[in-house]
Formats: structure tokens, C-alpha cells, sequence
């Protein structure tokens, strides 16, 4: 994180160079007013209010979510995965410790949901500093959330969940090894043969998240990308992928999901069944449709 003062104003600028990035472009943002600022066990936190897109958490110097946007990052990490797989009931959390994937994962009739975030202060930053993003989502019965590496836990599985959401922070910190084929062939083990995994993979361009998807494809038989437009990232983008063992996403029917969606009744803001498929239209310059 760089912080820059112009014209009297204090600036929050990303330092996209610890990801690999060439430094020739640079994202920020005006902070209105320092939240809190300080480590945690693994890694930087930083939240701050900004007059464009409310408040802001930053971990080690890239920006995680903005209050303004968030629901459109979570629900499309989120739901495209529960309505692509076939009557889900375990779901699996790597990460996520801000509370916004869980959120949206307790609107479904799921039984159980393990989440296991390594960085206990940052949920409980979270929990103080952004209670909208869980939305007392931690108090369901149906969680159970450890504090602990997700190699051991994900090496306890085998078929074991119908979902796998990785919610992860970008490539460096606690969460660099979670961008390795290693951890995907982890989650692949641990899906059930109808299982569906979702995972953030940043924003087109860049080469940690080219990598991620490309080892995503290169693991699991099947997988899709979605692109979601999230004001608070660079080039207000952001790619998710979904992947499973047996699961074609190609084959599921706008006509099935509006059924499905209807019947489970949930509320989102951006989600639904038309954006559902209008994001998985991925221009063929990209090269990942």
C-alpha cells in the first residue's frame, strides 16, 4: 500500500507490483477517514471510509471489497455454483473471513457449512467494522468456522461437499499458496462427483489470475468463467470460475435455472438467472469463454 498526499488529501494507492504487476498503472482511492489500520498475525488490514464507494477493506495493500459493491463480488462468487450443482448440502468456505460469501450462502437450504479462515482477526475486524457484510450470518447453527491453514483441513475430505467456495485474497500473503495447482487438486478431492467449486480469479489481465485459471482448466474436467463489473477493483472487473468433476455448465438451461431460482425464493441485488448466463459471455480476445 502506498499512501500519497496531494493537494492536502491523503490517498490510498494499490501497490499491484507485489503481485507480479508491471507498475504502469496505478489504482486508488481519496480516503475520507481512517477506520483502523494495523497487522494481524499474517498480514496488513487496513479500513477506511471513502466519500465514492463507502467503506473499504484493504488487506496487505489491495483492496478486498467496498461497502458499495461488495454484493455484486459475493453473489457472483456465490450463486452461480449453488444453481449450477444439483441439490446441494454441504458447502465448503476457504477464506472469506469479511463474511460476505457466508451471507449468501445461509439464504439456501444448505445443512452444513464448514468455513475455515485462517486470519481469526480480520473476522473479527469484520465483524466490528463491517457488520453489513455478514449480516449475522456467523450465528447460524448450520456454520462451523475454524481458525486454521486449509492444506490439513482440505486433507481430512474426500467427496465430502456438494460446494467449495474460495474466497481468497489475491497472490501473496497467507493466500499465495491457495493460487497453485496443489490446492486445486486439494479441492477437486474434496468435491463430490456433482460438487461445484467457485473461486475468485481477479481481473482479466493479470498474470497470477491468468495462471489461476489457466491450472484451474488444466485440474478439473469441467469449468466455466463468469465476469462480474465490481466498481471497487481495477478496471471495475472481476472473474470468477467455477469448476467441477462432473458438472458440464454448458448443458444447464436458462429455462431450469429460472425454476430453480424461483423456487428457492432468495433476494439478491445483481444475481439472476439472465445475468447468470450474460456473465459466462466472455469476449473470444480473451481467449477463456
Amino acid at each position: 500500500m502506498r499512501k500519497r498526499c496531494v493537494a492536502g488529501k491523503e490517498w490510498f494507492l494499490e501497490d499491484s507490483t507485489i503481485l507480479g504487476e508491471p507498475e504502469s498503472t496505478v489504482w486508488g482511492m481519496l480516503v475520507d477517514r481512517w477506520v483502523f489500520s494495523g497487522r494481524s498475525r499474517f498480514q496488513q488490514v487496513d479500513i477506511f471510509d471513502t466519500r465514492e464507494y463507502g467503506r473499504v477493506l484493504a488487506l496487505d495493500g489491495l483492496v478486498q471489497l467496498s461497502t458499495k459493491h461488495e454484493f455484486v463480488y459475493h453473489e457472483m462468487l456465490v450463486h452461480p455454483a449453488l444453481f449450477y450443482a444439483p441439490h446441494p448440502k454441504r458447502a465448503l468456505i476457504i477464506g472469506g473471513g469479511d463474511g460476505g460469501v457466508l451471507r449468501e450462502l445461509v439464504k439456501h437450504p444448505l445443512q452444513e457449512i464448514l468455513m475455515v479462515d485462517i486470519d481469526e482477526e480480520v473476522v473479527e475486524l469484520s465483524r466490528k467494522y463491517l457488520p453489513s457484510l455478514s449480516n449475522g450470518a456467523f450465528n447460524d447453527s448450520r456454520v462451523t468456522l475454524v481458525h486454521e491453514d486449509a492444506f490439513p483441513i482440505l486433507n481430512k475430505y474426500k467427496n465430502s461437499f456438494d460446494i467449495v467456495i474460495s474466497d481468497c485474497t489475491d497472490s501473496c500473503g497467507p493466500s499465495k499458496a491457495l493460487w497453485s495447482r496443489r490446492f486445486y487438486g486439494f479441492i477437486l478431492r474434496a468435491l463430490t462427483p456433482k460438487g461445484v467449486a467457485s473461486f475468485q480469479t481477479g481481473y482479466f489481465k493479470e498474470r497470477y489470475a491468468l495462471k489461476g485459471r489457466r491450472q484451474i482448466r488444466e485440474v478439473f474436467p469441467f469449468s466455466r468463467v463468469h465476469r462480474a463489473h465490481v466498481g471497487c477493483f481495477p478496471f471495475d472487473e472481476c472473474a470468477f470460475t467455477v469448476a467441477s468433476k462432473d458438472v458440464d455448465f454448458r448443458k444447464s438451461g436458462l429455462r431450469t435455472l429460472e425454476n430453480k431460482f424461483g423456487k428457492c425464493g432468495i433476494h439478491t441485488r445483481y444475481y439472476s438467472p439472465e445475468m447468470h448466463f450474460a456473465s459466462a459471455v466472455i469476449p473470444q480476445s480473451l481467449g477463456e469463454g
